[in-house]
């Protein structure tokens, strides 16, 4: 039992037992003060030692005393060569490797050919970077090249020590410089009892200027000031100013000066402002100079997608009602929005007794808004609004090349819009997700008036207009308790690619199949929404007297806005990527949830994920399959060119991206941004599991030579020698021999 610990079982501990202690002293004090009287010396002594004997045995009964400690079984184990491949291993480089000698991949090499020609039988050896591998030590030894973008030690233990179970592992030999900057806790490889010995390939002298760290946020806005904040560190130089450069693109954006002390480092910020919509990389970088070991780390690339502050949204409604008035309140309520909002009180054609100057009323500029501004909304809503009478026929075509370009629009019902508008046949009506009625149609075939309980289209319960609750049964209990609505436009026709959310419970197109009331489509680059109802105002402030809960309304049209919009957080699919940045050649780990515009998963499909450079050209493909939700995986090397990439999911034989996501590849990268050995991390590792440390790896035995018991915890053991019957039976007999002499002899 080793390390054993002493303790008291008493509550209380330690301070207990001396409490309990010092009572009992007190009370055999007394007791021996009365002892005085007792005329026989003989007599006197046994009952004070009796005396004494009874105390101390009921205090350790009392306080019961133990021993506390582990036990270990050793067993000789084989021995695995683990060796660290990451590029910071190919160290120094350049004019600085004169001054500091070999490289650290150079001087492993030679230690593993010394290996390799004492080893007796094959040896166990795995390299690792981003993850394990396994290898050969001959290999290793005639050509060993270091390329992994990362340095994962702790990762790579870990693995060994799961692949290794049951094998009778009994020592590992790291080869590394420890520059694993994830971090990991050497203490927990201590209870596997396999011995972690190492050998680091370190140097002394490094001189190096680097871009240590960049930091930005990945979304900036548009015209706004934003700032990245970069760290900039000198290895073994004098420091002193050294200008920082911000680039976007091959563009100069800003030049700092930083001031760097000497052996340290310093953050500057930089502020810059993005001036174009969409992603735009950004790159920082110091002057390189001939000593520099890692000129890689010269240079830093960053991503920033450009968005709006606010989202523009330019509201137009034919005519106050209950669902303007409602729809505009919602909108003014969000701070996140920019609201353009105008309702027609009357025109031209309306009867007034007051001459024009005598109204309040500003004319409607169409202009203004359809001609001048309109590129700068990102929502355009047409509620219940007939365009005949303010001129805007000229202004359609602009409305629909805004959508084509990337722009959203959504219509909504009520006597003025949709056929009654008299949108049939015009611009609109192209990128309208529903067909309309042709001109000339009487209004009975146009429009339905009696209320109706809106419902939800058969395999559209997940898409995130119709989900507005998580759970799917109480989702359904909600649309199923929400208001009836009243009236409805009446459409001839559902696009292909439309998709209905909400269908008329009794009305009927031409066709025969249900009338749609709420049809979301796409239409170029752009979204659009076809709501055939203007009675939603209803799901607030009815349902809300019916039921007490007033949210479906906002909730509902949260959602629409911000789908039209295209908020990432309700796309269908996606792409991630288990980094933004990586170094030349790395492998980017990408994941994808794809799913159609019906949010229904791409389950078990082969899908491909392909790397495009910045300008659509494809460098290479993965293929992987889809899970039933949709899901896949894979990994993806990246080229060594460093850039902006795109990794674009596609469904097999399909072009069309279903989604993607951008990545940049950086010379340097996190990799060689710090390039300094970390031998203490190695030592402590070492010294943690019972390994030994060897701080060159001239100093590494041969691999005979290394201790490779392992030991095993048996767990814990207690020594308690006064928890027995015996004990208490002890001091039960020393109490009692000491009541019967007195008795015997008198005493009380």
């Amino acid at each position: 039992m080793e390390g054993a610990a002493f303790s008291f079982a008493v509550p209380g501990g330690a301070w207990t037992a001396a409490a309990l202690a010092l009572l009992l002293a007190v009370a055999v004090a007394a007791s021996l003060w009365a002892l005085r009287l007792e005329t026989r010396p003989g007599r006197r002594a046994l009952l004070a030692g009796l005396r004494v004997l009874t105390a101390v045995a009921a205090w350790v009964v009392a306080v019961q005393p133990r021993w506390v400690g582990e036990r270990f079984e050793e067993s000789e184990g084989r021995l695995a060569v683990l060796v660290d491949a990451s590029r910071s291993m190919s160290l120094p480089r350049g004019a600085s490797s004169s001054s500091v000698g070999a490289s650290r991949a150079e001087r492993s090499r030679a230690l593993l050919e010394r290996w390799a020609d004492d080893a007796s039988g094959p040896v166990a050896t795995f390299t690792f970077g981003e993850r394990l591998a396994s290898t050969e030590l001959g290999a290793l030894a005639e050509g060993f090249s270091p390329s992994a973008d990362q340095s994962r030690l702790g990762a790579a233990l870990e693995a060994l020590l799961m692949q290794e179970v049951g094998a009778e592992l009994g020592a590992v030999i790291v080869v590394s410089d420890g520059a694993d900057r994830s971090g990991f806790d050497p203490a927990r490889f201590a209870a596997s009892g396999v011995r972690v010995h190492a050998v680091a390939t370190s140097e002394d002298g490094l001189r190096d200027d680097a871009i240590a760290e960049v930091s930005a946020d990945p979304v900036g806005f548009l015209r706004r000031p934003a700032r990245v904040r970069v760290v900039v560190r000198s290895l073994g130089g004098a420091g002193g100013p050294i200008p920082v450069t911000l680039r976007r693109g091959d563009e100069v954006e800003r030049e700092v000066i930083a001031e760097v002390p000497p052996d340290g480092e310093v953050e500057v910020e930089i502020p810059f402002t993005p001036r174009r919509l969409g992603r735009e990389v950004y790159r920082v970088s110091i002057p390189r100079t001939p000593e520099d070991a890692v000129p890689e780390n010269d240079e830093r690339a960053f991503l920033v997608r450009v968005v709006r502050d606010k989202l523009r949204v330019l509201l137009v409604a034919g005519q106050p009602s209950w669902d303007e008035r409602y729809l505009r309140a919602f909108l003014k309520r969000d701070p996140a929005t920019d609201l353009i909002s105008f309702f027609i009180l009357r025109n031209t054609s309306d009867l007034t007794m007051a001459g024009p100057d005598e109204l309040a009323l500003i004319p409607f500029p169409t202009d203004e808004l359809f001609h001048e501004h309109l590129g700068s909304f990102d929502l355009v809503v047409f509620q219940n609004f007939e365009y005949g009478p303010y001129q805007m026929a000229s202004y359609l075509p602009r409305i629909r090349d805004y959508v084509m370009r990337g722009g959203s629009f959504a219509m909504i019902g009520g006597p003025l819009s949709f056929h009654s508008g008299g949108y049939a046949s015009t611009p609109i009506a192209e990128i309208l997700p529903v067909e309309l009625p042709p001109p000339g149609a009487p209004p009975s075939q146009t429009v339905v008036t009696d209320p109706f309980q809106p419902r939800v289209r058969d395999g559209m319960e997940r898409h995130p207009l119709i989900s507005l609750v998580p759970d799917p049964v109480q989702n359904a209990t909600l649309w199923s308790r929400l208001a009836p609505l009243v009236g409805a436009n009446v459409v001839r026709a559902v696009r292909s690619e439309g998709a209905v959310l909400l269908d008329h419970p009794a009305a009927r197109m031409e066709g025969g199949g249900p009338l749609p009331v709420l049809v979301l489509g796409t239409a170029g680059e752009g979204r659009t929404l076809a709501l055939t109802t203007d009675t939603t105002w209803r799901w607030g402030i009815t349902t809300g007297g019916e039921t007490g809960d007033a949210s479906t309304y906002e909730r509902f049209w949260d959602r629409a806005i911000r789908w039209l919009s295209r908020d990432p957080a309700l796309e269908p699919a996606r792409v991630t990527t288990d980094r933004e940045r990586y170094g030349p050649g790395a492998g980017a780990r990408v994941e994808a949830l794809l799913r159609d515009e019906r949010y229904q998963p791409f389950a078990d499909e082969n899908v491909e994920l392909v790397l495009e450079d910045a300008s659509g050209n494809e460098l290479g493909r993965e293929r992987a399959r889809t899970d039933r939700d949709g899901e896949a995986a894979a990994t993806v090397t990246l080229p060594h060119a460093p850039g902006a990439y795109r990794v674009a999911a596609r469904r097999a034989g399909r072009r069309d991206a279903v989604a993607a996501e951008w990545l940049v590849v950086e010379a340097g990268g996190d990799e060689l941004a710090d390039p300094r050995a970390a031998p203490e991390r190695l030592r402590a590792l070492a010294e943690a599991t019972g390994g030994t440390f060897y701080a060159d790896p001239e100093d590494a035995p041969a691999l005979d030579a290394l201790d490779t018991t392992r030991r095993r915890s048996l767990g814990t053991h207690e020594e308690a020698p006064f928890g027995t019957v015996w004990a208490f039976l002890f001091l039960v007999a020393a109490f009692l021999g000491e009541w019967v002499l007195r008795r015997r002899w008198g005493r009380r």
